[in-house]
């Protein structure tokens, strides 16, 4: 069972808590899980990305300046030593659109990011869930193993002390043992498990906890609508739209103004024939430049279309997925309701038979083969309908996790 989400999460912030309800633990998962703070970051990252781009004119003002020294042959007319400072302007008066589509590249991006971080969120709170109930599954199995280990040490002492009055075999008590001490070993692996969904808790959650309460998911009717990846991935189709304009402004014309101020200073130069040269000039220039020819941009192009088309698909059959996956958890629910109620009459039976079962062994009528058998049903069918409550839970987070309804909302009604 894959329960980690994305990876190993490190550096994991541990807090001792002994006992825990399963909404505080969503909320230190929410506050301490590392993926999730990665997540924020991203998105961070993402809105000063669209902010460097905002606007389309990209103007620009640098300042600067150069030192020029000429040696060997140095003409009567040339200067040999020149100092230039210069501040220069320069803005895109049109660029074929490029600017502009960059710019809303960027804001679809990051608007991708933030729906793709609530799946994540909610991918993480349902993981979360799963583990807390599974956790749940096990802390009662143990409970129902330890009962059965109890009813066998009572039989098997019960069964060794008639065999030393010679009123029983060797079989009996040897079968007695044996089954006791499987179910030590039942009880073992159990406990394993707990402590493996217990460290999967903590490394999700960076919470550290020795038990939970019995908290349980409250019933709640949704019905479909769009989800958080399908939004996502409709900014990422817009955002590849804006990528194939952006190569495509490569065959357009490009306008740019640019202004330009410089300041000069002069040594080791000849005065007399050069007693006119500036000490400040302001050069503007206009330019118009139309790419004729590469041999990069309709591959680049052709790229950017495919890319679209490929998004396009893939929001296509999200579509149909999450409306699957919506209608199969609302079925799962359903059947998981029934499932529940079919294992609660037949923990009722396997109880009644087990009784009659019992006295009947204690009063020699049946053989420990059939007081065995009718333990094991009494347990097996306890221990399934342990695992039915809490699996009807586990399909009620799914649901509700699959109908699109914000997260936030659900959260309060629990």
């Amino acid at each position: 069972m894959n329960i980690l989400f994305k990876g190993a999460l490190l550096g994991i912030s541990v807090i001792a808590i002994n006992a825990i309800t399963l909404k505080d633990l969503v909320n230190k998962t929410l506050e301490n899980n590392k993926n999730l703070k990665a997540n924020q970051y991203t998105q961070q990252a993402k809105q000063k990305s669209y902010e460097s781009v905002k606007n389309v004119y990209n103007p620009n003002l640098i300042i600067g300046g150069s030192y020029n020294r000429l040696d060997l042959d140095v003409r009567e007319v040339q200067v040999k030593n020149t100092y230039t400072g210069f501040a220069k302007f320069s803005v895109n008066l049109y660029d074929g659109g490029k600017n502009k589509a960059i710019k809303k590249q960027k804001l679809y991006e990051y608007k991708a990011q933030n729906f793709q971080n609530i799946t994540d969120t909610k991918q993480t709170i349902l993981n979360l869930v799963t583990l807390y109930f599974n956790l749940k599954t096990v802390d009662e199995n143990i409970k129902v193993y330890e009962e059965k280990s109890k009813a066998l040490k009572a039989q098997y002492e019960r069964m060794k002390t008639k065999y030393d009055m010679k009123m029983t075999t060797i079989d009996e008590v040897l079968k007695l043992k044996s089954e006791y001490e499987s179910n030590l070993y039942t009880i073992e692996e159990l406990k394993y498990q707990k402590e493996e969904l217990l460290q999967n808790i903590q490394l999700l959650s960076g919470v550290k906890i020795d038990k939970i309460d019995t908290s349980t998911l409250p019933s709640i009717n949704v019905e479909y609508s769009e989800t958080s990846d399908i939004k996502a991935l409709k900014e990422t189709l817009k955002a590849t739209e804006e990528n194939v304009n952006i190569m495509k402004s490569t065959k357009k014309p490009q306008i740019k103004l640019e202004d330009s101020l410089n300041f000069y200073k002069y040594d080791d130069y000849n005065e007399r024939l050069l007693n006119d040269l500036p000490d400040k000039q302001n050069q503007l220039t206009l330019s118009i430049t139309y790419n004729l020819f590469d041999t990069s941009s309709k591959s680049k192009t052709e790229s950017a279309q495919l890319q679209k088309l490929a998004t396009a698909d893939k929001l296509s059959f999200a579509k149909s997925q999450a409306k699957m996956e919506f209608l199969l958890a609302k079925r799962k629910l359903y059947t998981q309701q029934l499932k529940l109620k079919s294992l609660k009459s037949a923990v009722e039976m396997a109880n009644s038979v087990y009784e009659a079962i019992k006295n009947k062994y204690e009063n020699g009528v049946v053989d420990n083969i059939t007081y065995l058998d009718a333990l094991s049903k009494k347990i097996y069918n306890l221990a399934l309908y342990k695992q039915a409550q809490n699996d009807l839970e586990i399909a009620k987070a799914n649901l509700y996790f699959k109908s699109g309804i914000d997260y936030k909302n659900i959260l309060k009604k629990w």
